[in-house]
């Protein structure tokens, strides 16, 4: 199987804003040495991952799903307690099991804590994800994976 560059294969999948916004994403990654390497292809989507995130690609939108590997834990961690993104990770929690399909704890999940509210059966191994974030929660998701990167 071929394993296309996310630049050379993004606009399969998307357009405009959202096809601008990983595009420009992806050059960032790639500015700061987190170079997106293909990871799965399947019928719906294409994946790409590295050392801290993966990038996921559908037709019609796009993902950015954090790590929890990555640093211990931490970038999950930094999200987590993001006061100006709570609403974005508390909306996009994946819950466990239903919509994440790795059983995590029998399938009970585990309970998550986002900027102080509990949030129960919630997936340990996607926890923290972005559906085809706009420019300023980009800005912000930099910001939380730039001050994790620098400790």
């Amino acid at each position: 199987m071929e394993k296309p560059k996310i630049e050379d294969i993004a606009s399969e999948y998307l357009d405009g804003d959202d096809l601008n916004n990983v595009l420009d994403f992806v050059k960032w990654l790639r500015a700061g040495k987190m170079t997106p390497t293909f990871g799965s292809k399947s019928k719906t989507g294409i994946s790409y991952t590295t050392r801290v995130l993966f990038v996921k690609l559908f037709y019609g939108y796009w993902y950015i799903w954090i790590s929890g590997k990555a640093k211990k834990g931490r970038y999950i961690e930094d999200f987590l307690a993001c006061e100006e993104l709570k609403e974005i990770v508390s909306e996009s929690l994946p819950q466990c099991p239903g919509n994440c399909g790795h059983m995590c704890n029998n399938g009970l999940g585990f309970i998550v804590t986002v900027c102080g509210k509990k949030y129960e059966r919630i997936c340990g191994t996607c926890t923290v994800r972005f559906r085809s974030p706009n420019d300023e929660a980009i800005s912000i998701i930099k910001n939380v994976i730039e001050k994790v990167n620098r400790e």
